[in-house]
């Protein structure tokens, strides 16, 4: 059953606001711990609207502690990264295509079925990292030894610990599609608008075909005329059934944690700035803040130590940001030469933390 109001004003071990995929692992692990953990989101049906291209890398499920299930909608053999002059290279590796609100609807069970007392339709204003008070839209007060802001690229966690993460937009359309063994990542700089301070930076677009729906996701970093651009260049042909779109967090924030509050996934600009992808840094930042949080309420140490720890692993670091900036850098001149040097080649095996040797 999913609860609509908190049950008593006992203190929590953890407070967990948000109920995406980086919330509800969190939540789980942290309740499977033996840890009296609260769950809230401020939806009543979490996963909609969607908001991602929906691609995970078969390794990365053992960091949700999960295994493939009903909500995979696809599955493809390849990465292949398109230039310019339609040049382009492939990485191999499992890629599932995930329904978005199915995956996350079922991380949110396990969450519950953990242990986790799951609040949905309550809306969080604010919270005081110090104390670990929650404060609820409606006066209403939760008290946490911990509190873990996993809320979004517009977390409010976050912005209680004086905190704004850098957006960028991202506009999609899911449309039909053929049958495809392959995921697509466009990088091309004359999509973006000629007038805009973004300019130079790397436009990146991308194709997730979902096999066993007869669709794909097409979008791009930016906005919707980005993605017209995108679709008329390349020829992209189909029927468009749904549009979505959002923000994608770019670059760590200063701090990742303040007194009681830590940040974690989203809402701690935990993605991959080179692809836009968060799910891996969801999963990854809410088993790390699981074991630290674990370790400060059973006394074994006098602080949280999830900063200090999440900063010394792969997806906290910037290398990924320094080659998107490296990207950024390049003219499409340069990105066709670059294109034209890499075409035809395969690199093997693809797994999330080898990606630096790729970069």
């Amino acid at each position: 059953m999913i609860f609509c109001e908190v049950k008593n004003e006992d203190v929590y071990s953890a407070a967990v606001v948000g109920a995406g995929p980086a919330g509800s692992t969190a939540a789980r692990f942290l309740s499977e711990m033996g840890h009296k953990v609260i769950l809230i989101d401020r939806k009543e049906v979490v996963g909609i609207p969607k908001q991602c291209a929906e691609g995970l890398f078969g390794s990365c499920f053992p960091e949700f502690s999960t295994a493939t299930g009903d909500f995979i909608t696809g599955k493809a053999r390849y990465l292949q990264v398109v230039f310019p002059n339609h040049a382009s290279y492939r990485v191999r590796g499992d890629l599932y295509m995930l329904d978005r609100p199915s995956f996350d609807q079922h991380l949110l069970r396990l969450a519950e079925r953990s242990g986790a007392e799951v609040v949905l339709g309550r809306k969080v204003e604010n919270v005081d990292p110090e104390s670990g008070e929650v404060h609820l839209k409606g006066g209403e007060t939760i008290r946490a030894k911990t509190i873990i802001g996993a809320d979004g690229p517009v977390s409010r966690v976050a912005r209680s610990m004086g905190i704004r993460n850098r957006l960028v937009p991202a506009a999609q359309v899911e449309m039909t599609w053929p049958f495809d063994d392959a995921i697509y990542a466009y990088i091309d700089h004359d999509l973006g608008p000629h007038n805009s301070p973004t300019t130079h930076n790397s436009y990146s677009c991308w194709i997730f075909p979902k096999n066993e729906r007869g669709t794909a996701n097409v979008g791009c970093f930016g906005t919707v005329p980005t993605l017209e651009r995108f679709i008329s260049k390349y020829k992209i042909e189909g029927e468009v059934l749904e549009k979505n779109g959002g923000a994608i967090p770019l670059g760590l924030p200063p701090r990742l944690q303040q007194g009681r509050a830590v940040l974690i996934g989203d809402a701690g600009g935990l993605t991959n700035p080179f692809t836009g992808g968060g799910l891996y840094p969801a999963a990854r930042s809410a088993r790390i803040a699981a074991d630290a949080i674990d370790w400060f309420l059973r006394g074994e140490t006098k602080n949280i130590e999830y900063e200090s720890r999440m900063r010394k692993d792969f997806v906290a670091s910037d290398l990924h940001m320094k080659a998107r900036d490296a990207l950024a850098d390049l003219s499409n001149d340069e990105l066709c030469r670059l294109g034209t040097a890499m075409n035809g080649l395969v690199f093997p095996d693809l797994k999330f933390t080898a990606s630096p040797w790729l970069v």
